[in-house]
């Protein structure tokens, strides 16, 4: 498996960049250097998912419901891939009831942290670690065709 076509790859590249609970509200901040990376193990998961956690979890009631999770799909949260960080964390709602607690971050994250550890050694390596989404690409504007030059109507020509 490629680094570049792993499906989590853009949704933890965002987390790389949320910094604080007010910067998880207002947009990360490029660069914060803080590791809110994937967790570097297994191991190391309940400490990362309560970081996250509170970094969304604006109003402090101890579930993080998708007004809270909203932020990640607009401006800079989006363009780092917060939307698809945004489906991962909703994909942890076990009860489905429209709130993840705390153990559902947890649970969610370990579901994840297992598909992007392709040895399964509880450790991801740097081929395994996500990266930031590459920024988009201008499109592309295709070149018209050069039409065909005519063959000359040769029939009145001795």
């Amino acid at each position: 498996m490629t680094f570049q076509a792993h499906p989590l790859a853009a949704a933890f590249g965002a987390l790389i960049f949320l910094s604080s609970p007010a910067s998880a509200q207002s947009g990360p901040e490029q660069g914060s250097g803080d590791g809110m990376g994937p967790p570097p193990s297994l191991a190391d998961i309940p400490a990362w998912a309560d970081r996250l956690f509170g970094h969304l979890d604006a109003d402090r009631d101890a579930v993080i419901t998708g007004g809270e999770l909203a932020v990640l799909s607009s401006g800079p949260a989006a363009a780092m891939g917060g939307g698809r960080l945004r489906r991962m964390i909703a994909q942890s709602d076990s009860s489905n009831d429209g709130r993840i607690s705390r153990d559902e971050l947890i649970a969610g994250t370990e579901r994840m942290f297992n598909r992007m550890d392709a040895d399964g050694d509880g450790i991801l390596s740097e081929a395994e670690r996500p990266r930031p989404p590459a920024p988009p690409r201008p499109p592309s504007i295709p070149m018209p065709q050069p039409e065909p030059m005519p063959m000359p109507d040769m029939s009145g020509v001795d």
